[in-house]
């Protein structure tokens, strides 16, 4: 584990103690919300009973909670043994079977080959400067026809901000320079994203103000994305961007940016037989 990634592991136990918004457990949640939650990109067509799950660098006890209570037999793995906590909670309170291990990303050598039928990655893999390791990994791990859904920074806006914080509704101080939010930052895989504010602002399960130190997170561009995918014999099958739904907001929102500026990437790929 190089010195980047042991310090954003470090960074990410501190968020998780504070109760980052990633890492506030879904508790209370029904079958039919999880449903919602977990395909509420449209990505699961099929029933996910019986299927087996990773949750990849997906600490926090969200999404893999979501997927048991739909059925899945689920695994969630991640850097930040306080993420992991979070799971151990709600597969706790739900009495719910659900593996628990702490590894990198980059290293999935506790499982079997062709072991998941869908691999599912939040947003994470901007916290790495290449995608190389982690998509063999992913090859090796999925069943023949198995799903890797993949969270990513749309990589030609990633940097255009501030700060952030959470207040309800995520709320940015974007670089709005009066006509438009200026793209600054080298086009380069593994480019560290430099940002004004190097802190994360926002409001624990308690409600309360936090400010901390946020984690490093790197440029992967485009190509290397979906040639790294590609290269390796996955179909790429649905794809989808986070657009705001307000474009008449105020400048230098959140909303306004995501409607000028769609921040997140969900892309839905197939392991070829």
């Amino acid at each position: 584990m190089n010195k980047e990634t042991m310090q954003n592991e470090r960074i990410w136990d501190d968020l998780a103690r504070n109760g980052v918004l990633c890492s506030q457990p879904k508790l209370g949640m029904s079958p039919e919300e999880a449903k919602k939650y977990i395909n509420r990109n449209g990505f699961y067509e099929d029933s996910l009973k019986g299927k087996n799950v990773l949750c990849l660098a997906g600490g926090g006890g969200q999404q893999s909670i979501g997927f048991a209570l739909l059925g899945a037999n689920v695994t969630v793995v991640d850097f930040s043994m306080e993420q992991l906590e979070k799971d151990r909670l709600v597969a706790s309170v739900y009495q719910k079977q659900i593996r628990i291990v702490k590894s990198d990303m980059r290293d999935l050598s506790f499982c079997k080959n062709e072991e998941f039928d869908v691999v599912f990655q939040p947003y994470s893999i901007n916290y790495i400067p290449s995608v190389e390791r982690v998509f063999d990994e992913v090859l090796r791990v999925l069943k023949p026809d198995g799903l890797y859904d993949l969270m990513f920074h749309n990589p030609f806006l990633h940097g255009s901000w501030k700060s952030a914080c959470w207040e309800g509704e995520w709320r940015e101080e974007e670089l709005w320079d009066g006509k438009g939010y200026p793209i600054w930052q080298p086009y380069k895989d593994g480019h560290p994203i430099k940002t004004v504010n190097p802190n994360w602002e926002f409001l624990n399960s308690e409600n309360k103000e936090v400010e901390i130190k946020g984690p490093q997170e790197f440029r992967l561009t485009m190509s290397s994305i979906i040639n790294g995918l590609i290269s390796r014999g996955f179909e790429i099958l649905k794809f989808k961007e986070e657009i705001g739904s307000d474009a008449e907001s105020r400048p230098g929102t959140w909303e306004h940016y995501k409607s000028c500026a769609p921040p997140w990437i969900y892309m839905l790929s197939k392991k070829k037989m």
